[in-house]
């Protein structure tokens, strides 16, 4: 049976991830041709100039040639400084920073950008994210900067910025940048240029799409985080740790308008949105682990949890005070967070299959998501250089979107698994309250044969009592040694009828009314239990031990009967334990379950009495008086406190009772 299951799912999680592996191929395939600007690109002319169009829009790409460290003027761009200094005929996002013209490998420094334009009209330049300062001159004329690049009085500032300038003809673009914030820098992002009206409307559309990204996100994370508020409870750190992870994803996703208004905090930002991305994958982890191995090594667990924490705020301490410092780790670092991102991809997707053939619940959706996001980001790693958004987001950010909505996904399926399991409750509940409801007549039932059988017993000492008195009066004569015999059996009668009268009453009284319960604390209940106890037991050299634990534990009962049940326990065990030995009474518990224990040294019960000792009108001491209504009455006041009550014994070496009382909430 379960080989057929774990083919079944094996089938089905094939099916899954090869549907979802050609989705997404469509998918990034589908933005690849249509918002890509590397596919949107500028035509040339045979002279390398950029051809602008009077309509619409086109991004820079090819044409620029680079002057790594130096700053260069319009004007220097013909001197003999410019010729001396080499220069690389490049693309926008060839260089993500200066570390391949370092031997130090840093990242660091200045350089300047060159382009020819060629076209005629007003036209609008849209230069996203110039890392880190950067100032434009066209024709020239400086149009303007974000921050200052000059490295005496450098002042890092990322903006989306926006340059407007009239074109008659051809032109020279020339863009300065500085960057020593940052492990990008330079032209790594693809600027764009068309007339002001379509530049408008693509940072219109390109906002919209990051603000329902936000939006979406951002709504979940609330209304899971107010889920798991109003329950509080271990069972529903899955919605906590899902409204986490969305309000990661929503403050990774809304950094274009942070962008866009130019907040100085460049350092702070970067390891903000990179702390964010790497917080995602650390509560996804989490409710992987908890839907998907909740019965594996806590050890693996914990190893894992640690990893991922250890790397969310490794990515917050390295860009805002190891980077600075050390810029040659620059590269390695991109790389690190890479590979981090795929090797977590690749372990959410072995979670979520071994969860299926574990059987859990709702992998489907958890499974094609984590598939989706593994390809996003092996995608968005190998197309560096070759894809570029213009108006949607990167393809890690739609994997990681895939996740929020299929962590979404799943707290629906769960919410409605639970209020289907609250429907069927309900529909039974009608069959509870009848199941209890005849449980209780069979308790009143048994009490009141046991009434009926106690005033049937009481007939024999009552009339020997009668007629014992009615010859004393009628004979009133000196008592001789017979007389004084039967005086002394008229007084064991009247003890024997005084003790069946007080059953009776208090059996009577418990028929006739249900017993007030109220919460009780049973560590005070039985310290002032034995507290009152102490004394009488003591007095026959019997040592009587308390060992009560210190939690408050508390259950529904009634005193006065429970401290009657727990009285004819004590003093059983008092009558059959000699003087030199031992009673002890115990409070200990676990989770739902309160237990009372009263153990003695005394000679113990066989094991032909044990299983009969609750039973009515049962008594190993008869010759003493006994009636078997004790412990009877004990088992009945247990059981309605919910409880169970049960017997040990070794004959010679002492008995023990234990009672089980359900604890309150």
């Amino acid at each position: 049976m379960k080989q057929t299951i774990f083919s079944n799912y094996a089938k089905q999680a094939v099916l899954i991830i090869a549907g979802t592996a050609i989705l997404t191929l469509l998918g990034l395939w589908a933005i690849t041709c249509y918002d890509n600007k590397y596919i949107a690109k500028s035509a040339h002319t045979q002279d390398n100039s950029t051809q602008i169009p009077a309509k619409g829009y086109v991004s820079l790409v090819d044409g620029w040639t680079l002057y790594p460290d130096i700053l260069l003027n319009p004007q220097d761009l013909a001197s003999q400084a410019a010729a001396d200094h080499p220069a690389y005929s490049t693309w926008a996002g060839e260089y993500p920073n200066l570390s391949l013209f370092h031997e130090d490998r840093s990242p660091y420094g200045t350089a300047t950008w060159h382009l020819r334009l060629q076209g005629k009209g007003v036209f609008t330049l849209y230069l996203p994210e110039p890392l880190c300062a950067a100032r434009v001159f066209v024709n020239g004329q400086c149009l303007g900067q974000t921050g200052e690049v000059h490295p005496e009085s450098y002042k890092p500032l990322i903006r989306d910025s926006f340059f407007s300038f009239a074109l008659d003809g051809e032109a020279e673009l020339l863009i300065q940048t500085a960057n020593y914030s940052h492990y990008y820098g330079g032209i790594w992002y693809v600027p764009v240029i068309g007339d002001p009206d379509s530049i408008h409307h693509l940072t219109a559309a390109r906002m919209t799409v990051y603000v329902l990204l936000f939006a979406v996100s951002f709504t979940l994370s609330l209304f899971c985080m107010v889920l798991w508020k109003r329950s509080h409870t271990a069972k529903d750190r899955v919605n906590f740790y899902f409204g986490m992870g969305s309000i990661s994803f929503a403050l990774r996703i809304c950094y274009p308008v942070f962008r866009l208004s130019g907040v100085p905090l460049v350092r702070t930002l970067y390891a903000l949105e990179d702390g964010a991305a790497m917080l995602g994958i650390y509560f996804s982890l989490q409710i992987a682990l908890l839907l998907f191995l909740p019965n594996s090594s806590q050890r693996f667990k914990n190893v894992l949890r640690a990893i991922a924490l250890i790397v969310s705020g490794t990515v917050v301490v390295m860009p805002m005070l190891i980077l600075p410092a050390v810029p040659g780790l620059v590269p390695l670092y991109g790389t690190f967070i890479s590979w981090y991102k795929l090797l977590m991809s690749g372990l959410f997707i072995n979670l979520t299959i071994y969860g299926g053939f574990t059987g859990a619940d709702h992998t489907r959706s958890i499974l094609a998501a984590a598939c989706a996001n593994g390809i996003c980001l092996l995608y968005g790693v190998l197309s560096i250089g070759g894809y570029e958004p213009i108006i949607g987001a990167y393809p890690e950010e739609y994997g990681a979107f895939c996740m929020v909505i299929a962590f979404a996904v799943l707290m629906i399926q769960r919410n409605h698994a639970m209020a289907e399991e609250n429907r069927n409750l309900n529909l039974h509940l009608q069959e509870e309250v009848q199941e209890k409801t005849r449980h209780l007549q069979k308790l009143l039932a048994e009490r009141g044969q046991l009434l009926a059988e106690l005033g049937h017993d009481m007939k024999s000492p009552l009339t020997a009592l009668s007629n014992m008195a009615q010859i004393i009066r009628l004979n009133d004569i000196m008592l001789d040694e017979d007389t004084r015999e039967r005086m002394i059996h008229i007084e064991e009668q009247c003890d024997i009828l005084s003790r069946r009268l007080k059953s009776i009453q208090e059996i009577a009284a418990q028929t006739s009314a249900p017993m007030s319960m109220e919460p009780v604390v049973l560590n005070t209940f039985l310290s002032d239990f034995g507290r009152n106890c102490r004394p009488i037991i003591e007095l026959n050299g019997t040592s009587f031990i308390e060992k009560i634990d210190s939690c408050p534990y508390r259950v529904m009962a009634s005193r006065d009967q429970l401290f009657r049940a727990l009285e004819n326990l004590l003093y059983n065990a008092a009558d059959f334990t000699p003087a030199d030995g031992e009673i002890s009474l115990s409070l200990t518990a676990d989770k739902s379950t309160a237990y009372i224990t009263i153990a003695d040294t005394g000679c113990g019960i066989s094991k032909e009495d044990l299983p009969r000792i609750f039973h009515r009108s049962y008594t190993t001491r008869a010759d003493k008086g006994g009636q078997g209504l004790g412990l009877a009455i004990t088992r009945a006041i247990v059981l309605e406190h919910g409880g169970q009550i049960s017997a040990q014994s070794i004959e010679g070496e002492g008995t023990t009772f234990t009672i089980r009382l359900p604890l309150l909430s």
